[in-house]
């Protein structure tokens, strides 16, 4: 249970989540991913685990399975699954690492390899889309007040965990 006192209570009634940077930045990047899943289901028949496992192995090939969860955001136990139909599929091939027999990279085939243009188009159009009307002047000013409000966000992360590592 959380205990929250009574006085902040109060204050929690009246936040205002409808002029949120971070709400208006989590409900378009939703709202951008629902849409790139559709097109993906639609024009390749790939689910979004999928096509971003397919992505994130084409920037670096041979991951393993716990840095591809890593950089797919998605737990490594849900992965499992997700990898053996890929595999199943021919979309993706495990080999065990050569330094570790326990941990196996995750490669793409050839066949995964050859959708990696069809999936990178598909975002560029669907970006051209989301974009319109939208000016490059506007896209910087957004860029980099997120990158910004990202630096402030990281560097008080980097001090919770030092706080928090010191006895």
């Amino acid at each position: 249970m959380i205990c929250i006192p009574v006085d902040v209570i109060h204050i929690m009634r009246k936040l205002d989540i409808t002029n949120s940077i971070g709400m208006a930045v989590f409900l378009t990047s939703k709202s951008q991913e629902r849409l790139a899943e559709l097109e993906m289901k639609k024009q390749l028949g790939l689910t979004p685990s999928q096509w971003k496992i397919i992505l994130a192995l084409n920037i670096t090939d041979g991951l393993t399975q716990k840095e591809l969860a890593d950089k797919i955001y998605v737990d490594g136990s849900t992965l499992v699954p997700i990898l053996d139909k890929m595999e199943q599929n021919g979309l993706i091939e495990r080999k065990a690492d050569p330094n570790d027999r326990r941990i196996n990279r995750i490669f793409l085939t050839s066949k995964s390899e050859s959708t990696v243009d069809s999936i990178i188009l598909i975002v560029l159009q669907l970006r051209k889309m989301m974009y319109r009307g939208v000016s490059e002047e506007e896209m910087n000013s957004a860029r980099k007040v997120l990158d910004a409000i990202t630096k402030n966000s990281d560097e008080l992360i980097s001090a919770f965990k030092t706080s928090e590592s010191t006895p």
